[in-house]
This record gives C-alpha cells, structure tokens and sequence, in this order.
C-alpha cells in the first residue's frame, strides 16, 4: 500500500517508492529504495523534499515509526518482505540480509545506465557530469554501511557485453568499502568511490574488439591497453571539478610495490594511499571475473593466489582489503572436514577465517544433500575449512550451487 508521508516523519525501516519533486531538490539518483541507514535518512531530511511516497508491503509503516524512538527502527526490529517488524535475532538478521541484497541488487541494476552514459560523454569529449555519480557512490557507502557483503558480492557478476562498465562500478564498491575498514574518513570513502568509478575511463578509447580478444594479444594491442591510465588521466584532469585524488587512481593504479608497474615504475610510497588500494580493488575484480580469455577464479582462491604475489599489493593494504571482503568472500565455494562443499552466505567480521556457510554438497558421495546454514565460528561447530590450493571451475563443474539468499 502506498501513503504520502511527510520527510519529518521518515525513519529506518521504511521503503521509498517516490521522491515529491524534481531532481533538482535531492541528491538520490534513484527513485525508490530502502532507508537502510541513518545516513540515507539523513540525506532526506537535508534535502529540499517535503513528502514521498512509501510503500507499506516492503518497509513499515509511518504506525510503526511512531511506537521507535525518533529517526530509527524499534528496537532490535527488521523490515520483511510483509513490511512488518520481525522479532528474533536469527529471523531479524535473515531480513536484514534479504532486504540488503534487494538493495543492492537494485543499486547495480541502476548503474549500468549511469555508468555507460558517463564514459560515452567521455569519448566524445562532453564534461563528467559528477552530480549523478556521486549520488551513486553515496547510495553504495549507505549498502556497505547497512550491509557490507551484499554489495561488493553481487558486482561480480557481469555482463560479457558490459565487463568495462560493470568493472567499475564493482571495483568503486571495492573502494568504497576498503576505505570503510580502513577507518578512513566520510570525505576520503567518496572519493575512493569516486575514483575506483571512473579508474578505467581511459578504456573508452581502446576498440572492444582488443579489449575482449580472446587470445593473446600483439605487442602493439597489448601497447594500447597498457596506454589507458596516462589517456584516462588526461580526460579527468581536462576537467576541474574531478579531484586530484580521483586523477592519481587513474594513472597510478597498475603501478606495484617494486616498481614493476605501469606507466610510471613508481614503487612503495611513491604510489599514493588511494592507488595502492585501486591496485587491489582493480585486481581482484579482474580476477574473479569471467572474461573471453579467462574463467574467473573463485574469490577464496584469487586472495590466496594475490597473496602469494611479492611485490604487487602494499601488504598492509591486502590484509586491510582481507578483512573487508572476509578471507572467504560470500560466494566462494568452500571444501570442509566431512567430505563436504559450502557456499559462503555471510561473513564473522570478528574472525575473516571463519564465515557463515550454506552446505549443500557430498563431496564422499557425489551428490546434493539437504542444504544446511552453519557459522563456522560456533565454538561447538564441527565443521573446519581446508585450506585453498587451486583453482576450480564450479560453474562448469554441474554442482547445484544454492542461491546466497534463501
């Protein structure tokens, strides 16, 4: 059901389906969404809206806003898919998930169009508009804020046709969150959300055909991709309103620890903090992603191959970047003790190495079993993950993976 409520009576918890005014009056670049988060809430309050619309059968009630305290949920309550408060911990926690993945969901199926629009003004020289990009990286710091996973697990699936747009926009959540573990500021987690946006703009002017070659490249293709950081660089610096940080990303993002990278063999501290942490972002993404040359790795393997790496990552950063993502990402495949395979649901912020998992596979007997979620960390819990050692193509292999939801 749908009610015309006043911004004044907004809270957490409610669902948005329409903002009362223009683009002009507000900073959101989407038209309905949850308010996930104090932040968001704050942003509507801030902004020159005096009504929306809600949608009661996805968020609560201005009834139920009026029995919580000012400007939050109730207390330890969630929002169902009924739109009603969900009591119990283990409940409330599963709503929370599913709605942060809806959420989510919803941002990257937004961007695609934001982001395609963006480097198409690129080629033809138009000015980066940075108003709409902004609104969208400010709607990915309130997902990571509301749920960290949810997000940067759902951008690694891509398109073949939309890799370059949809890369970034997974690599700007990346940095996004990153900067959040890092304890960096609300300023410094915009602009490395920023900057892991628009770090590949330099590609715009590499042909597809070079871009997605399935085989090796010439000496010269491989020549022009290594030239779209000092190309992409130039496009941002043509324009003043793109920081200086969000240039340096683009540039120095493919430099490496020992000097080996590209284009300017910086090394250690001479790459700045922000392109340190583009650096991983960008590889990690990279890897985990299927591309016309390459399967991608699973996201546990890709940090322990990215580990192994000397010389490549800022090692304080890698481990920073470990502790975001978990050392077993939502959507790894796990092999446990028992013989038995697990899907990674949720992560133990308190201990990375030991995640929420959905088991759904015999390895012993070579068929589905009946899916069961179990927390690693449980002290009692008698499952242990081994360790990973290589690579394995689970989409190929005709295991019926679960959804992470549900």
């Amino acid at each position: 059901m749908l009610k015309r409520v006043s911004v004044s009576q907004l809270c957490v918890g409610m669902y948005v389906q329409e903002l009362g005014g223009s683009f002009l009056d507000h900073s959101f670049w989407r038209s309905h969404f949850l308010i996930s988060s104090e932040s968001k809430l704050r942003r509507l309050r801030k902004s020159s809206l005096e009504w929306v619309l809600i949608d009661t059968a996805r968020g609560l009630d201005a009834q139920d806003a009026a029995q919580a305290a000012p400007g939050a949920a109730a207390p330890g309550a969630a929002v169902s898919t009924a739109g009603a408060p969900v009591a119990g911990d283990g409940v409330t926690a599963r709503a929370r998930e599913a709605q942060a993945f809806e959420d989510a969901h919803d941002i990257i199926d937004g961007s695609r169009a934001q982001i395609m629009q963006l480097f198409s003004d690129a080629k033809i020289g138009n000015k980066t508009d940075l108003s709409k990009a902004q609104g969208l990286i400010q709607d990915m710091a309130d997902s990571i804020e509301g749920h960290p996973d949810a997000l940067t697990s759902l951008a690694r699936i891509k398109r073949a046709d939309q890799y370059t747009y949809m890369h970034s926009v997974a690599v700007a959540a990346l940095m996004t969150s990153l900067a959040r573990t890092m304890g960096l500021s609300d300023d410094q987690v915009r602009l490395a959300g920023m900057a892991g946006l628009l770090h590949d703009i330099g590609k715009v002017h590499i042909p597809d055909a070079v871009l997605n070659k399935p085989g090796r490249l010439t000496p010269a293709e491989y020549e022009l991709v290594q030239s779209h950081p000092v190309s992409g660089a130039a496009m941002l610096r043509a324009d003043a309103e793109v920081p200086p940080e969000v240039v340096d990303v683009c540039l120095h993002h493919h430099e490496k620890m020992d000097g080996q990278g590209y284009p300017d063999r910086l090394a250690g501290n001479q790459i700045s903090l922000m392109a340190r942490m583009g650096a991983v972002c960008d590889v990690y993404d990279a890897v985990t992603s299927n591309r016309p040359y390459k399967k991608g790795w699973d996201p546990a393997f890709a940090l322990f191959k990215m580990m192994s790496w000397e010389g490549h990552f800022d090692p304080e950063i890698l481990q920073a970047f470990i502790r975001t993502v978990g050392r077993y990402p939502v959507g790894s495949i796990i092999s446990l003790t028992d013989s038995e395979l697990g899907l990674a649901v949720a992560q133990n912020r308190d201990t990375p190495e030991l995640p929420v998992v959905k088991v759904f596979y015999s390895i012993r007997w070579s068929h589905a079993i009946p899916e069961r979620r179990v927390d690693l960390a449980e002290p009692d819990c008698p499952s242990r993950v081994l360790p990973v050692r290589f690579p394995v193509d689970w989409a190929q292999s005709g295991l019926p993976v679960p959804p992470i939801i549900g």
